[in-house]
């Protein structure tokens, strides 16, 4: 099993070496009782602003507090003019599952609060999770992610996201999807299409026994202000 994670880690290694900032998910909306997650997260944007590839970091911890609510840290880390591995910002959410097992479609919200260093603001958001299951196999997830800055550079408006997946588990156990992230700007000046940050791509979920999973992806801007190309790797154990 740890052979298979070092070769899954060592050919994205190639692919990220020779080119993203983007390590959020889609993620679900329900709580599972007793889980626990910690999960390593990288993105590279290989050809960033500032003209040479630009890689964002996150460690990223999950666990259920009881059947209906669950917790979230983590800590992101982002290159800048003096290191290539600053302290971005420290994050903490609350889930809470709306729906009930066995349902088709399911529903929840997420509570946020991100601490960024220096003078850049903070936020605190609210979030809200649906997702649906299809009779084929296949589920279908929409996020859309709010908040508001707080801070002296604050901005004013109430920031919006959205997040769409669409993924099927395959017999073999393995995962395939396709995502779209939309980052809108704030609602006081929101702007247009190709002004805003739209990518989507496709994703592979590969388990490693019964305790560990490599996610890897890739996302390809769809508007002006999008990077062209994002490559996402995530490789998750599961306590």
């Amino acid at each position: 099993m740890f052979e298979r994670l070092c070769l899954c880690i060592a050919l994205w290694s190639v692919a990220l070496s020779c080119c993203a900032q983007n390590t959020g998910g889609v993620f679900p909306p329900f709580v599972n009782s007793g889980f626990k997650s910690l999960q390593y997260r990288v993105a590279v944007d290989p050809e960033s602003a500032m003209g040479e590839a630009s890689v964002a970091q996150r460690l990223h911890y999950m666990q259920a507090i009881n059947d209906d609510l669950q917790a979230v840290v983590f800590v992101g880390s982002r290159q800048t003019a003096t290191s290539d591995f600053d302290f971005d910002y420290v994050h903490a959410g609350l889930f809470v599952d709306l729906g009930e097992d066995g349902e088709k479609y399911r529903t929840g919200i997420r509570f946020d609060v991100r601490l960024r260093d220096g003078s850049r603001p903070n936020h605190i958001g609210v979030n809200w999770m649906n997702q649906y299951y299809f009779e084929n196999g296949w589920t279908a997830r929409a996020v859309l992610l709010t908040s508001v800055q707080l801070g002296n550079r604050a901005n004013n408006g109430l920031n919006l996201q959205t997040r769409w997946q669409l993924g099927k588990r395959l017999q073999s156990g393995q995962g395939v999807g396709l995502e779209m992230f939309s980052f809108f700007g704030s609602t006081d000046n929101l702007g247009s299409f190709n002004s805003q940050n739209h990518s989507a791509g496709p994703t592979f979920t590969q388990p490693l026994g019964s305790e560990w999973a490599v996610f890897g992806g890739v996302l390809f801007g769809l508007s002006d202000a999008a990077p062209d190309s994002q490559y996402r790797l995530w490789i998750s154990r599961s306590l």
